[in-house]
Order: C-alpha cells, then structure tokens, then sequence
C-alpha cells in the first residue's frame, strides 16, 4: 500500500499522460498505472463510493453499464469493475485494447486463438478460421494483457468472477464470433452500440419520412462506418428518390466491398424494372 492515496483524477492525469488513442499501442505503457492503483485499493474505493452513493439517494444511477461499474474515463478508455457471469456462446474477437484483473481468488483463465493473416475486422469473411494458440491464466491482482489486435480469447467462467477491467474505446468497426466447434467466423456484430444507433435511427427517420430528414441521413451517407452509410443511402431514397439514386451510383465506387456489391445489385434492379 503505498503512504499516499492514488486517486482517479490522478489515474486519469496518468493515463492521459501515456495514451494517445490515434496511436492504440500506447496503451499498454499504462499498465504501471493500472497496477498503482490496483496496489493502493483504488479500485474498492471506488465501489464502495458508488454504493454509498446508491443507499444515500434513490434517484442516483451512476456510470453503470450491464455487468460493469465504471470507475473513471478518459478520452478513448474507461476503467470498470466487472463481473464475468459466465462462459459465452461464441469466441469473441474484441474491437478494443484491453487489461484484465482478477479481483477475487479465482484464477481467470481461458483459451487464445491466433487471428489468420487474412483477417480484416471491417469486411467480415465466413471463410475466416481461429487458429489455437494456447492458454492464458492470471491469478489474483494480476494483469492480463489482451492483444486483440492478434487474438481472440474464450475464458472458462464457471461462475461469477469479479475483474477489473482497463479498455479503450473500440478500435475496430465490428466485434466478430467465432464457433467454438469449428472455430469458423459465425457472424459480426457492430463495436460500438453508437453505429447500431444511428442505423435504427436512419430506419426510423425513412419510415416517418418527413422533408426535415433529408440533411440529416444526408450527413449520415458519409459516416465511418459502411452499414451506417449504406442505411442512410437505403432511407434517403424514401424521402428524394433522385438524390438517392446519385447516392446509390456513387457508392458503387464505396471504399467496402459489402456497399459497393448492395449498390450495384440496386442499380441492377432498377435497370431491369425501367427495361419492362
């Protein structure tokens, strides 16, 4: 225990300090950090904070997320203490730079698999198989290190198991799940709930079709993330079937192969639909 208090705001002024988000790699020079604060109790502090907070007023809610407190943010990472509440279906393959931290007495362990060379988390490819690559195991306080860049990871959680948990923001557009029995990519779902989001809201904005949308899925036609673009451009064509069609056009030229093949089997169908 060290003589003096580490605090959040210091373990935030730290990490800030190391991690650059646009270059995700310095993250793992915070891990000094993380284990000074692992070290002088941080982390039960700041629960037992959280849970003071509950009991003295029934409108708090907190930073929490399903499974997880969160301690202290920083632009592009978040300290929480999570429960693992048991093992998966799917091997994940996570979208973001991660340290775990067993906080009970139960060794956290599990299978690594070797992401295949021919990888691309933004284009996902059924044909994509894990490769083992061995175990992983940290026993209690100490820190695991989860390169997900090259990895995907199956923990073995028989029961609940309390970590803590240093992550970055998601660094990869889709978060992919593998089958356990053939270790075959199964299916990618968005990395961050934000791309869902505005993909519901670009659904929602077509089926209202109201004028005042039109700059906004406008907007959306140009954003990161391809479903996002490909489902503005979809609802856009409810409310200006012409600056759809250009829009349509355009993305047959679409930096991800999923846009440009949807965008030319579209102009495919109106092609055959005018011919009749």
């Amino acid at each position: 225990m060290s003589s003096t208090t580490y605090t959040p705001s210091e373990l935030i002024r730290d990490v800030q300090s190391r991690f650059t988000p646009a270059q995700p790699d310095t993250f793992w020079a915070c891990e000094e950090y993380l284990r000074r604060f692992l070290d002088d109790g941080g982390a039960a502090r700041c629960v037992n904070d959280e849970l003071r907070k509950l009991v003295a007023s029934e409108r708090y809610l907190g930073d929490w997320l399903p499974n997880d407190v969160v301690l202290c943010r920083g632009p592009g990472w978040m300290l929480s203490a999570a429960l693992l509440d048991g093992p998966k279906r799917y091997i994940h393959a996570l979208p973001f730079y991660a340290m775990y931290v067993p906080l009970d007495d139960a060794t956290l362990s599990g299978d690594r698999y070797k992401l295949p060379q021919q990888y691309r988390n933004e284009v996902f490819d059924p044909s994509i198989r894990l490769e083992p690559a061995g175990t992983v195991n940290a026993g209690r306080h100490e820190i695991m290190a989860l390169h997900s860049d090259q990895f995907a990871y199956d923990f073995q959680v028989s029961r609940p198991q309390a970590v803590l948990r240093l992550v970055t923001k998601p660094l990869r557009p889709l978060e992919w799940l593998f089958s356990k029995g053939t270790l075959q990519a199964w299916q990618a779902n968005d990395a961050d709930l934000g791309f869902t989001q505005l993909r519901v809201a670009a659904n929602v904005l077509g089926k209202i079709a109201h004028q005042s949308s039109i700059r906004p899925l406008r907007q959306m036609t140009a954003h990161p993330h391809h479903a996002v673009r490909w489902a503005a451009i979809q609802n856009l064509g409810r409310l200006n079937r012409s600056e759809a069609l250009v829009k349509i056009r355009e993305a047959i030229n679409d930096p991800h192969p999923h846009v440009r093949r949807a965008a030319q089997k579209t102009i495919d169908a109106i092609e055959r639909h005018g011919a009749r």
